[in-house]
């Protein structure tokens, strides 16, 4: 009989806690983030900083199954606890990590034998040359220490273990920071420097993940264990997953390699300040979207169908809201953030956050969407659809800029593919399940829009009278989020508002 996991399926209480965790994470990580890519910019350059922008990304490019990988250890480590199987669980981890460890292989022999050669392809001034080589190998050895890692990120997200991962989190972005300020006092070579210093963060924080994973959870006692049989079912899964992973991957380093083609290093640059912003911001959604990631998967393993589009709809609304609460007032004074964040703004910036913040508000619906795609198991057809979606944005992207479109054109593309891929994804999970794609569009869709529009309206009006300056900036955030909060108690339904009204009293205790 197999043993029973220790560990019951989480209770609010649980979810409301690791919440908790992940908010203080993400402000200290976001605030440090935010600073320290300023020092960096200031440190490095604008077109060193967008060196590495372009090169440690097509470094990274080489994990792009990482993703995959990391998405089939959550579903199968969650799913042996959901269904309250500890030697199930034990199983799953030796397998996945068998597979970790030929991945990491696989992409330190391809990485290393393309480097050079990757490097003097890019659209980079001579001089940069040499300090691009060693981007990349910094870049692609701690990919592989990460990807290695991940199988105990894994470990950690499915136990709902938040406390941890929001420590290491937070270390991680404070030597970043000490970082930043080292390579100010750098004679030269600051660029090299600093890519071997992170790579050194890397090698410390994930360390102490792993020494933790196996001294606290018994699954983590890696056994060299082969079992062809047992890695049908996950190599498909990671099969399909793969897919999609590298579709991804195409996509953004495809822009990436086109706004490097077409307009030079430093329109990379203003990319990579408007991602590093938009990421930031994120992580006030994604928090939330975490906490109930391993919750969904656990919940249709138990069985429990119509809980878990319950808890897609909720997972829907409330990580999108979050993330509206602090993109609008951003959209509204992002000018006067940038200019008092850096201090030289690279061209382009601007328009470049506006409709990556647009991206990222539409593509938030995907996760609930894909976390219960992943619960069912069938990737395929999902794919398929967000291969045809994502992978447009290239070719459209390419004639646009032929025609002598601006950069922001290949933005606006992606914003008007991914809205047809959260609606296409809706009819794949119909296939699968009796998935209500009408009360979807009445209880997630319907109220999203109108708060967008309510709040919106609002604080257009209301962002010109305050006036522009850093008080203002304050007063215009705070008015925002008071009328944000307002518009969504408005139009969420009754059942949703009475949740969101516990939530606040219980955060406010």
């Amino acid at each position: 009989m197999a043993e029973e996991t220790p560990q019951p399926l989480t209770s609010g209480k649980r979810a409301a806690k690791n919440t908790l965790f992940l908010y203080i994470r993400m402000l200290i990580v976001m605030g440090v983030t935010i600073f320290t890519s300023r020092v960096i910019l200031q440190s490095l350059g604008e077109v060193d900083f967008g060196v590495y922008n372009v090169v440690g990304g097509i470094a990274f490019s080489f994990g792009f199954f990482s993703s995959s990988m990391t998405n089939a250890a959550q579903r199968y480590l969650s799913i042996g606890h959901g269904q309250r199987n500890i030697t199930k669980v034990k199983e799953f981890f030796n397998l996945i990590t068998i597979l970790y460890i030929i991945a990491c292989g696989l992409v330190l022999l391809i990485g290393g034998c393309l480097g050079f050669w990757i490097v003097s392809k890019l659209n980079i001034p001579d001089s940069s040359y040499w300090a691009g080589v060693v981007v990349f190998y910094t870049t692609l050895v701690s990919l592989t220490i990460t990807l290695f890692a991940s199988a105990y990120d894994s470990v950690l997200i499915a136990r709902e273990s938040m406390k941890v991962y929001a420590y290491l989190s937070i270390a991680e972005a404070l030597l970043k920071l000490g970082i930043a300020y080292l390579i100010f006092d750098a004679p030269s070579h600051r660029l090299q420097i600093y890519a071997l210093l992170l790579l050194g963060v890397t090698v410390i924080i994930k360390g102490i993940l792993m020494t933790y994973c196996i001294r606290k959870f018994p699954e983590c006692k890696f056994k060299l264990k082969w079992e062809p049989a047992k890695l049908k079912g996950i190599l498909g899964f990671m099969g399909w997953n793969g897919v999609g992973t590298l579709m991804f991957m195409v996509n953004e380093q495809g822009i990436n390699i086109l706004l490097n083609l077409f307009f030079g290093p430093i329109v990379n640059a203003a990319r990579g300040i408007a991602s590093q912003v938009n990421t930031a911001i994120g992580h006030f959604s994604n928090n939330f979207f975490m906490a109930l990631n391993p919750q969904i998967i656990k919940s249709y393993a138990s069985g429990e169908t119509n809980g878990t589009i319950r808890l897609t709809f909720r997972a829907s609304l409330f990580s999108f809201y979050l993330l509206w609460m602090l993109c609008l007032p951003v959209m509204l004074r992002r000018d006067y953030i940038l200019h008092l964040w850096l201090k030289e703004v690279p061209n382009y910036t601007s328009q470049f956050l506006f409709w990556i913040l647009i991206y990222s508000l539409v593509n938030v619906l995907t996760n609930p969407q894909w976390t219960l795609i992943r619960a069912i198991g069938k990737l395929k057809q999902y794919i398929i659809n967000g291969c045809i979606t994502m992978i447009g944005a290239i070719p459209i992207g390419w004639l646009l800029f032929k025609l002598d479109f601006p950069p922001v054109s290949i933005f606006i593309v992606m914003v008007a593919l991914r809205c047809l891929y959260v609606v296409m994804s809706l009819y794949t999970i119909h296939h699968y399940i009796d998935y209500p794609i009408s009360q979807y569009f009445k209880q997630v869709i319907l109220p999203i829009a109108a708060v967008c529009v309510a709040s919106g309206l609002i604080m257009n009006i209301v962002n010109q009278w305050i006036p522009e300056n850093l008080a203002g900036l304050i007063g215009n955030t705070l008015c925002s989020v008071i009328v944000t909060i307002f518009t969504i108690l408005l139009f969420i339904g009754s059942d949703s508002r009475q949740q969101l009204l516990s939530m606040i009293k219980s955060k406010i205790k």
